[in-house]
This record gives C-alpha cells, structure tokens and sequence, in this order.
C-alpha cells in the first residue's frame, strides 16, 4: 500500500499503525501532531490507528512562543 507523509508518497506495509510509522520516519517524535486525511489524531489513539491505502499523512512540529 501508498501512503502520503507531508505530500510525499511512500510505500508501506498493510496494517502498520501511525506509532509504527512514526518510529520509522520520526524517531525523534516529542512535540509532534498527527494529522489524517486532515483529522488531527488524538496521541492517544497512534498505538491502534491502522493506516489505509492512500491515506494523507501529516506531520507538525508543535512551537511554542508568542
């Protein structure tokens, strides 16, 4: 299956979960938010969401500041 990560296509295994791409593409993962298909995703829930086919992923650094 494809998958896009910030508008770059990727390829991936069927049934991995948003914590296991997260590990693979951003190791260093503190202070980051998760969109799908333009949902931001609870942290809680990385552990157990499946990632589908086709499926838009983004990634945001948090920032802090004024």
């Amino acid at each position: 299956m494809h998958i896009s990560i910030n508008d770059v296509r990727y390829p991936l295994d069927s049934g991995i979960t948003v914590e296991q791409l997260l590990k693979q593409h951003a190791p260093e993962h503190t202070g980051l938010a998760v969109a799908i298909n333009n949902t931001v995703l609870a942290k809680r829930l990385w552990p157990q969401y499946q990632l589908q086919p086709d499926d838009a992923v983004q990634l945001f650094q948090i920032v802090t500041g004024g």
